[in-house]
């Protein structure tokens, strides 16, 4: 099991006003921030933003902190609440051919895309099935762009970050149900709109 008492010590001293507390665990937090932040808004300058905005509120809110929760359940609850609403504030800049549920914060390379370099670079792999992955990882990457941001939400945490159902429930502040009929239509809708190829 992992020894929280350091981050719990850091939040009491952040709590109190402790900057550098907070910036220690800023610095333990922000690729996973980073990351869910980016599989919802697959935008480099947005999930900046956003991410800015979600560490200052998290700065604000800590004295609220009552540890119901963990930290990083916490935080990644405000981080979809803010790329959610930067959304809704008509700050998506998504772009067709570069949506994955890659936790890589590079909005030109899709996890899919990796796939193909490494096939590329494997001697006897066949042209084209080469060509076949390509268009699948488009494809894939086309239908996931077409998903409301809520369904995306919900497939970064459970898919990008393998949260359990409780834990995407409580991030996003949704009962279980909603959660599990949430996956289940965004699983079916990008199954419809890969086999289709529209």
């Amino acid at each position: 099991m992992r020894d929280d008492a350091p981050e719990a010590r850091l939040i009491e001293r952040a709590r109190a006003g402790d900057r550098e507390a907070f910036e220690r665990l800023m610095e333990t937090h922000l690729e996973r921030v980073w990351g869910l932040v980016w599989r919802v808004l697959r935008h480099r300058e947005d999930t900046e933003d956003v991410v800015q905005e979600v560490f200052l509120t998290a700065w604000r809110s800590l004295p609220g902190f009552r540890g119901d929760a963990s930290l990083a359940t916490w935080l990644g609850r405000i981080a979809v609440t803010r790329a959610l609403n930067h959304l809704d504030r008509g700050g998506e800049k998504v772009r067709r051919g570069s949506v994955s549920l890659s936790t890589e914060p590079d909005e030109t390379a899709p996890s899919a895309g990796r796939v193909v370099e490494l096939m590329d670079a494997r001697p006897g792999t066949s042209p084209l099935k080469i060509l076949e992955a390509r268009d699948l990882g488009r494809r894939l990457s086309d239908c996931l762009a077409r998903l409301p941001a809520a369904w995306r939400a919900t497939l970064a945490l459970r898919h990008g970050e393998h949260r359990s159902y409780e834990e995407i429930a409580a991030s996003l502040g949704l009962a279980l149900g909603t959660v599990r009929s949430r996956l289940a239509r965004a699983r079916l809708a990008l199954k419809e709109c890969v086999e289709s190829g529209s």
